[in-house]
């Protein structure tokens, strides 16, 4: 039976975290290899900041009623 993406997946990162021993330094550190010695252009994005969502004075935040029923005991 073949395996599932999410299975190719696990099994792929699990052969690459025994091949540097689990050490997520040596990981990246190969992998940043990877992409120089590739000949990609890689970039990299900018932070990004979340922006602050306009307000209106006329509307009230409304406590949530609890799930499962009319809230009452």
């Amino acid at each position: 039976m073949p395996m599932t993406p999410t299975e190719e997946i696990r099994a792929i990162r699990h052969k690459l975290a025994a091949q540097f021993d689990n050490d997520l330094d040596r990981i990246v550190a190969d992998l940043q290899r990877q992409q120089r010695e590739s000949g990609r252009k890689y970039i990299t994005l900018p932070k990004r900041t979340p922006r602050q969502q306009p307000t209106t004075n006329n509307r009230t935040n409304n406590r949530l009623q609890p799930s499962g029923g009319s809230g009452r005991s």
